[in-house]
């Protein structure tokens, strides 16, 4: 009896203590709402490519002060680097014109935060609350694996039904990552029916497929060598669709991963007078990875001497012209097919174009039968897509690298990653 007493009188203290924490967190909760406007700003635009999200919103008033976007919690304020401009009687934010620059969700400490933007007038401070006018009121995001930790980042949109208030929180937790989810998907380009570019070098054939996925299984081990977790679209000499079940253009969202790399090997006509690295990017974008892609792959092979589509050396970016839309048009035509509504200016590689869902201009809606639907071409939230020809296949002087010197080449590509996410 003594020992069912005690047992009783421990768990009402327990739930107790849990209901006044309950209580205490929701009592500063809504003391962070309490200092806000009544007026508040709307969010426009979300997206996340790779690991940055991008924002921008607007308020009905024009404000002429100190305007800062931060996420606030009781113990901590982020400051979150963004332009402010006033016109026509609004006042709007921004955070960057590039895809992969905004808000470094791995970054965030772990906490509740709210997505506040910060009105300083002389020594006073003003607080306006951020509504979410998107489709997309909720977004799970898994930080990059770190120490072989983990946060989950829940973006929602939050309704105070006692202060008649919307808002935006972040809650970041550490957790573990899902089974499903990956940090960065390696795509050895082409196989199976597909053996890509193909070079005779003293009496033995080598096909770009077969050496794209020896570079691509050493380029997995080193990257999860770091911590990371890595997935491949493929394992052994399978020939891949782009779209459907196990598309490798759907593969890198499927498994949410942050970063999606591409590897082939370039070809050209007859034999070739130069080899050398040519790191394909997306669009609107900064060139910090693909720079670092381009620095140590180019210590091996040199940086192509390639002038078309060239943004810096070793680097660029090939992209739909009016001709390629009208040839495209036509083509379609012919077939039977309906022409796409291609974007001028958009990535041309399918995995850079099509794995960059919205951001990229992706295309492939399903209005072809033949040719099937990207389940992402008009998602906010995708992977950051790079396609590496890391060297020419008809060169033999690459050819013989890559044969030699395999190792180097995924080291290359790890160490690439390694640095852009300060990986110790």
């Amino acid at each position: 009896m003594k020992k069912i007493f005690i047992i009783t009188f421990i768990v009402i203290l327990f739930v107790l203590a849990f209901a006044f924490y309950k209580l205490v967190f929701s009592q500063k909760e809504k003391t962070i709402l309490q200092m806000t406007e009544d007026e508040a700003f709307y969010l426009e635009d979300v997206r996340i490519f790779g690991n940055h999200m991008n924002l921008s919103g607007c308020l009905d008033t024009k404000l002429d002060s100190d305007l800062s976007l931060i996420l606030k919690s009781d113990e901590d304020e982020f400051v979150i680097d963004s332009t402010f401009s006033s016109n026509d009687g609004k006042t709007c934010f921004s955070l960057s014109d590039k895809n992969n620059e905004g808000i470094n969700l791995d970054e965030l400490n772990e906490g509740k935060y709210l997505l506040l933007v910060k009105n300083t007038v002389e020594k006073d401070e003003y607080f306006y609350t951020i509504e979410n006018s998107t489709d997309y009121k909720t977004l799970e995001y898994y930080t990059i694996t770190k120490n072989n930790k983990n946060n989950k980042i829940d973006f929602k949109s939050v309704t105070d039904e006692d202060l008649n208030k919307n808002y935006i929180e972040f809650n970041i937790k550490d957790t573990k990552l899902p089974s499903d989810v990956y940090d960065i998907t390696i795509d050895p380009g082409h196989g199976g029916y597909d053996p890509g570019a193909s070079y005779t070098l003293n009496g033995k054939t080598y096909n770009e497929a077969d050496l794209t996925l020896m570079v691509s299984l050493l380029v997995k081990k080193e990257l999860e060598d770091l911590g990371l977790k890595v997935k491949l679209t493929r394992e052994d000499d399978t020939g891949l669709y782009y779209y459907g079940e196990n598309g490798r253009a759907d593969i890198p969202n499927d498994v949410k991963s942050k970063f999606s790399i591409s590897i082939h090997l370039n070809s050209d006509y007859g034999i070739m007078s130069y080899g050398g690295v040519e790191v394909y990017t997306p669009n609107d974008v900064n060139y910090d990875l693909a720079s670092l892609f381009a620095k140590n792959i180019g210590q091996i092979v040199g940086y192509s001497k390639k002038a078309t589509d060239k943004v810096s050396n070793g680097i660029y970016f090939q992209y739909f012209t009016s001709r390629d839309i009208e040839d495209s048009r036509k083509e379609a035509i012919e077939k039977g097919n309906k022409p796409y509504d291609i974007k001028e200016g958009a990535p041309y590689m399918y995995m850079i174009r099509e794995v960059g869902g919205k951001q990229t201009y992706a295309y492939v809606d399903g209005r072809n039968e033949d040719v099937g639907i990207n389940k992402y071409y008009d998602a906010i939230q995708v992977a950051e897509p790079y396609l590496l020809e890391i060297a020419y296949i008809n060169y033999e002087s690459d050819l013989y690298k890559i044969l030699n010197n395999t190792d180097e080449f995924a080291t290359a590509i790890s160490n690439s990653m390694k640095e852009y996410l300060k990986i110790s």
